[in-house]
């Protein structure tokens, strides 16, 4: 599926409208549409990692709604069991990583909304932020690769361009208690991308699908929020 300039905006609004909408929906609305996007991620991670069983990921998900103890033990617990199917250690890390990434991740955006919707959405603003500006600063500007093994196209210059964005969104939202956070957030981003990047690099394919055309699937636009929400929980809890 071939997009042009104007309809990459065109999905990245759109996508970003409904993630608003479910964000400030009720709990049990935002919970369905979370499920569906784990459920959805780990679709697309199995099949990149040649895994059959996706449902594995919403499972995990589902018990580590109810408890983070659940979660955990479900997600050892579910790997083993497609482990011991394929009887193959590399058949149950691979299974391991689907019930983390898929499964056990999202329960931290979970917490956010059930802590505060407007937090949520503070969240995305950041993510946003520093995910548009590390892209077009960086295809216009950048020059030098920051890792052309891992993600060919990221840039320091886009890093730069990025962070500086995250930063003035978390100085807006969190005052000069932003700036210290922004060192901190802007990590967890850049390193969501860049899991994600290792991960296609390893199983060699662009993106995880085409289901948002050049945004890729579901779990290349939602990767840093993904990896950002948990060390957003910490920084409003301490």
């Amino acid at each position: 599926m071939v997009l042009s300039y104007k309809s990459r905006e065109v999905v990245g609004i759109s996508i970003g409208l409904i993630t608003i909408l479910l964000s400030l929906s009720p709990y049990p609305v935002f919970y369905l549409g979370l499920f569906v996007l784990s459920l959805l991620i780990g679709f697309e991670i199995s099949k990149a990692l040649s895994i059959k069983e996706f449902y594995v990921a919403p499972l995990t998900f589902l018990f580590a709604s109810l408890s983070p103890e659940l979660g955990t033990l479900s997600l050892l617990l579910l790997s083993f069991l497609l482990g011991w199917k394929s009887w193959s250690l590399d058949g149950f890390l691979r299974a391991l990583l689907v019930c983390l990434y898929a499964g056990f991740l999202p329960l931290f955006v979970l917490e956010l909304k059930g802590m505060d919707s407007y937090a949520l959405i503070k969240l995305l603003f950041f993510v946003w932020a520093v995910d548009i500006f590390s892209y077009y600063v960086g295809k216009n500007f950048g020059k030098r690769r920051m890792s052309p093994r891992l993600s060919p196209k990221k840039t320091w210059e886009g890093l730069v361009g990025g962070g500086f964005a995250g930063l003035l969104v978390l100085l807006f939202l969190h005052g000069a208690e932003g700036i210290l956070w922004s060192p901190l957030m802007v990590f967890g981003a850049v390193m969501g991308d860049l899991f994600k990047s290792f991960i296609k690099r390893q199983v060699g394919i662009k993106d995880f699908s085409t289901l948002l055309g050049e945004h890729g699937g579901f779990t290349d636009r939602f990767d840093s929020l993904l990896f950002t929400a948990p060390l957003y929980l910490f920084l409003l809890k301490f």
